[in-house]
């Protein structure tokens, strides 16, 4: 595929760090050849004795929360001063060759904060701000940090990967949401309303109203006042707390890119991330192009978790009227997906054709530099537990994103790259790697004793 400008190529270098900080230099040659402009890595944790990830990556500066009245207590984590070490060296090495280098969910140090009352701090940003001067503090040669769902809405039907939309606000939700201005009372009373709403359809109502537009979805709904105040507060509350966060970040002794991880556009009314608003806020879009089944994040799983779910609480709807429910409140539509069953049977052209290229152009959209979207790539399998995606569906979901306009995409974690995936991304962005045995090897596929 020949093109004028190549796709950029970022990596994660995720649990363990150990596999790729000890033996930084090799790899890292491979990837540069490979394309690789950038990488993020975190959580600061190296393992411990026992294969857990308890061992901080960094030592904290306990004056930096001193100075913000924040209570401090130290941990008992053990210390490795020759892993810090060679990590240090690992990102200098990278910052030679130029590329970007980010830290993912900054924090794990060794210290533990408690953050000051609501009242004194309503979103908790001077302890987030402390934290962020620590980590950044240790790592002068990270360029930023990326949140992982950053003040997300839930946006699973029932509990599912630690979120549930009509989950009841606890105590302390309540007096969080009374304390930033909301009517913790009124929020209760549209979330139960839209709740009630989901289990009581009927098959009249689906095939009137249907997925036609805002205002069918008024009536199909059922949106009261109360319910658009608790979709409103999703939003609002969130964006609040990014905005609090931001201006303490900017007070820091150096600038520092600010990044959150999303699910994709077509989630963002269900997450309450408004992409443009949140514009304004940060600085990277860590769009999640996760595209599998089953699994968490995926959007097929996601789909498919909803219209079972609509047809568990409203056994009248056939199948396909549960899929005009879930259209008509998410806006998702899947091409030549008429039924469960054809979920099970991978992905069509048409889906990367319509749906990835869709979903990077709305993101693009949204933003003033397309430079801000740097979409966290990845095919399922480990740590998703999605039904894995292949080689030919990423290559068909860069593609796709390249023709929509995306300039570069984070691979979401080296320790699950196949040889398949990593040939894929090479070709497309870099020099063709030559899958020698001897040399580097992707950790995902089992490196052949014999070659040839």
């Amino acid at each position: 595929m020949n093109r004028s400008v190549m796709l950029q190529p970022w990596i994660r270098i995720g649990q363990p760090l150990e596999d790729v900080v000890d033996d930084y230099e090799r790899i890292f040659d491979a990837w540069q050849a490979g394309g690789i402009a950038g990488l993020v890595f975190g959580r600061l944790l190296f393992a411990d004795d026992n294969g857990g990830f308890t061992v901080p990556a960094y030592r904290s500066d306990p004056e930096i929360f001193r100075r913000r009245g924040i209570e401090l207590e130290a941990t008992d984590a053990p210390l490795n001063a020759d892993k810090e070490k060679r990590l240090q060296q690992m990102l200098d090495d990278a910052k030679r060759r130029g590329w970007g280098v980010l830290i993912f969910c900054p924090g794990q140090g060794t210290h533990r904060a408690t953050g000051l009352p609501v009242t004194e701090d309503p979103h908790g940003a001077q302890l987030q701000a402390a934290i962020w001067e620590d980590v950044f503090s240790a790592f002068p040669q990270a360029d930023g940090g990326l949140m992982d769902g950053w003040t997300e809405s839930a946006y699973e039907l029932i509990y599912h990967h630690g979120n549930a939309v009509f989950r009841e606000m606890n105590d302390n939700e309540k007096s969080t949401a009374d304390a930033r201005g909301w009517d913790a009372q009124r929020l209760d009373a549209g979330r139960a309303q839209l709740h009630t709403r989901f289990q009581n359809f009927s098959s009249r109502q689906v095939q009137y109203y249907g997925d036609h537009g805002f205002l069918q979805g008024i009536n199909l709904f059922d949106l009261t006042e109360d319910a658009l105040y608790w979709l409103r507060w999703r939003r609002d509350d969130g964006l609040a707390t990014a905005r609090a966060f931001r201006g303490e970040l900017d007070k820091l002794p150096r600038k520092l890119l600010l990044g959150n991880g999303l699910r994709s556009a077509v989630f963002s009314g269900m997450t309450a991330i408004d992409y443009l608003a949140w514009d304004e806020v940060i600085d990277i879009f860590q769009v999640k192009h996760y595209f599998w089944h089953r699994g968490f994040d995926g959007l097929y799983g996601t789909v498919a978790r909803w219209v079972q779910q609509i047809q568990r609480w409203n056994p009248g709807l056939s199948e396909t009227e549960c899929f005009t429910v879930a259209r008509a409140w998410l806006g998702v539509h899947l091409p030549q997906v008429e039924s469960l069953a054809d979920m099970e049977l991978g992905f069509p052209q048409a889906f990367f054709d319509e749906v990835v290229k869709e979903e990077t152009a709305r993101a693009l959209a949204a933003v003033k530099d397309p430079q801000k979207i740097l979409p966290w790539v990845d095919t399922g399998r480990m740590p998703h537990a999605g039904d894995p995606m292949t080689a030919g569906d990423l290559y068909r979901i860069l593609v796709a994103s390249e023709e929509a306009g995306l300039q570069r995409f984070l691979f979401h974690n080296h320790a699950h790259l196949t040889a398949a995936e990593w040939k894929v991304i090479s070709r497309m962005c870099g020099a063709e790697w030559n899958e020698d045995p001897g040399g580097y090897w992707p950790p995902a596929t089992p490196r052949p004793a014999v070659f040839g």
